[in-house]
């Protein structure tokens, strides 16, 4: 008797979590390699520096560099996906990173390139704890 399995393909809704979950996972265990492959090489983080008011535009790259200083240190933080959007190739992930003293909204754009999702940009908004 022969036994055939067939692999079901998993939702475009499951792979979108899975590539937030790795962003979230790396960033909590300084796992900087499992964070730089969620992103496309020319995603941008933009975001509203709360002490200055400055508009600011870095680089994903850059952003990976300056966390390689909390490389294998386990961040103090609980993480949560609070929402997900897709439509078609295009799709829109909140989450929340919430550290002692610090909340981070994130809101990440992803593209499906390849059969793959990349986050091809990162906003957020920071509040500072009381």
């Amino acid at each position: 008797m022969q036994l055939s399995v067939a692999l079901a393909q998993k939702s475009d809704i499951e792979l979108v979590t899975e590539t937030v979950q790795n962003y979230l996972d790396g960033g909590t265990y300084g796992d900087t390699a499992k964070m730089a492959k969620v992103f496309h090489p020319s995603a941008t983080m933009k975001f509203v520096d709360v002490k200055t008011g400055e508009f600011r535009d870095v680089p994903i790259a850059k952003y990976l560099e300056g966390g390689k200083a909390n490389a294998g240190k386990k961040s103090d933080r609980n993480t949560r996906i609070l929402t997900i959007d897709i439509t078609g190739t295009a799709a829109q992930a909140k989450i929340e990173l919430d550290y002692p003293t610090t909340k981070l909204t994130d809101y990440f754009n992803l593209l499906k390139i390849n059969g793959e999702w990349k986050v091809v940009s990162k906003i957020f908004a920071r509040e500072d704890k009381k």
